[in-house]
């Protein structure tokens, strides 16, 4: 018996051992991360290679400078840092916007961004047409440019005439960009942003959801050279117009009407399905752009129509989602200081609904209601389901849309009595009936009798039905009945009494005789 038990413990101990060692070695497949967007955001106003001079007023005049591309640039970059985190932006203003730091920001970009991931380049700054190739001649505004075929910005600087390269070498007698794959480039190639380069650049890119914004002149050049499957394309003009600013407007004309788009969510949503996506946000900006009258200085005429932005996206089979918008509302009267939604661990209370949040597209986020809130003595609300038919308290939300917690309304059934058993008490849904029921009596000898209900509802019957349309409190009411103990006494009484009779009545009888 003893080696029985010895083989079974040793057995058990060898499979457990094995089967610990299996569970061990089997492969753990972690969820896949949810979409994330990601930018490179690049504004350029001052040009090193401007002239400048002070106006009459004493002010700081530099030619070839724009007022507002830096503006335009830090102004979409905090709209979108407070939905898409600081982290997933990187901001390039003027000096820090050379051809290798743009090169760079893109490089690090695509080492974070993974092929279902959202991805914006969005540049503000001057631009060129080719017919103004000759004036790349100057040390002025043309040497930072945009070109049709060829140029984004100038984002190098000159200072005396003299070019300040930033990492850079000499291969042989020219000079070449790391960047270009060993290519010997031109002088100009050194410090201009061709259409070609930024193609290439955004050839490093996993993602298939690629949002390119360009905000200068000439830019509806560029789509040619970046049309691309996954790629939309917004461009401020046609090729051959000016990107214009406004200073009634403090933006380039079609930047501000981008940064419209987004913070007026619902003006861009035209087809209501609570989330903006890059077309969207062209055609709100687009009819905008155009009508606008632009006086780009304030001693300057008005400029009217001389601005058409161009949208290029014919490899793209979908809109491009940016971002998503989720109201959260409840359908009952909740305490105003009773949390009702925590959403993303974050707790917030009844007085802070309807919430609204604005998120990044396909993005998402963890929501918890409660499933029951006491709101005063007696009543309750009950969670019953959201109004898309979800009956979890707890779910996960990724599309935009207005998402309502319904609610029932409860109200409790108290019921009060010294004796018995009584049935019904609990919570109801509100405008339900309650069926109550009490024994009628109570007692052997002594008998307690049902003789009605008092309080929130009167009735005499022991079983009877009640409507719950507020808290209700009830008491059975009870009468002492002593009958059968009377009875009771008077039989033995009268059990005891016979026999004192009879010897009475003999006693009697004796004596007589």
């Amino acid at each position: 018996m003893f080696k029985k038990v010895l083989f079974i413990v040793c057995f058990g101990t060898v499979l457990a051992v094995l089967l610990t060692s299996i569970q061990l070695c089997m492969p753990v497949y972690a969820e896949e991360p949810e979409p994330e967007c990601w930018a490179v955001i690049v504004g350029v106003s001052h040009y090193a290679s401007s002239v400048c001079y002070e106006d009459e007023e004493g002010n700081l005049v530099c030619d070839g400078d724009l007022k507002y591309a830096d503006d335009d640039a830090r102004d979409l970059y905090e709209l979108l840092a407070s939905i898409w985190g600081e982290d997933h932006i990187e901001l390039l203003l003027d000096s820090e916007a050379t051809k290798v730091d743009i090169y760079y920001a893109i490089k690090r970009l695509a080492a974070k961004a993974d092929n279902d991931d959202t991805v914006l380049i969005y540049f503000s700054g001057h631009g060129l047409r080719p017919e103004y190739t000759a004036y790349q001649e100057w040390v002025g505004i043309w040497d930072c440019t945009i070109g049709n075929w060829d140029y984004i910005t100038c984002t190098t600087w000159q200072t005396s005439n003299m070019m300040i390269w930033q990492d850079r070498q000499i291969v042989g007698s020219g000079y070449i960009c790391p960047f270009d794959s060993g290519q010997p480039l031109s002088w100009d190639c050194d410090y201009e942003i061709v259409a070609a380069d930024l193609a290439r650049w955004l050839d490093m890119l996993d993602s298939e959801n690629i949002v390119i914004i360009l905000d200068s002149c000439s830019a509806g050049s560029f789509s040619s050279e970046l049309s691309q499957d996954g790629r939309v394309v917004l461009m401020g003009c046609q090729p051959d117009e000016g990107s214009l600013e406004s200073c009634e407007l403090e933006h380039g004309v079609f930047t501000h009407y981008i940064l419209r788009a987004i913070s007026k969510f619902e003006a861009a949503d035209t087809n209501g399905d609570y989330e903006v996506s890059a077309e969207e946000i062209f055609d709100y900006a687009e009819p905008r752009t155009v009508d606008e009258i632009v006086r780009p200085y304030a001693n300057e005429p008005a400029i009217e129509g001389r601005q058409h932005p161009v949208l290029y996206d014919p490899h793209y089979s979908r809109e491009l989602g940016l971002l998503m918008k989720v109201v959260f509302h409840a359908d009952a009267h909740l305490p105003p200081d009773t949390t009702v939604l925590t959403l993303d661990q974050k707790p917030y209370q009844s007085g802070e609904l309807p919430a609204s949040f604005t998120w990044a597209a396909g993005s998402v986020h963890d929501v918890d209601v409660p499933s029951k809130v006491d709101t005063e003595k007696g009543t309750r609300l009950v969670f019953v389901s959201w109004d898309d038919g979800d009956a979890s308290v707890s779910r996960a939300i990724s599309h935009g849309g207005e998402y309502v917690a319904n609610y029932k309304t409860q109200y409790q059934l108290t019921i009060e009595s010294a004796y018995g058993d009584p049935r019904g008490e609990g919570w109801y849904d509100s405008g339900s009936a309650a069926t109550i029921l009490v024994i009628p009596a109570e007692g052997t000898i002594i008998r307690q009798v049902f003789t009605g209900w008092s309080g929130d509802f009167t009735g005499t019957t022991a079983t009877a039905s009640l409507t719950m349309d507020a808290p209700k409190a009830i008491k059975a009411d009870w009468r002492t009945e002593y009958l059968r103990l009377y009875i009771l006494v008077g039989g033995i009484m009268a059990l005891v009494g016979a026999p004192v009779g009879g010897i009475t009545y003999v006693q009697r009888r004796r004596k007589s005789s």
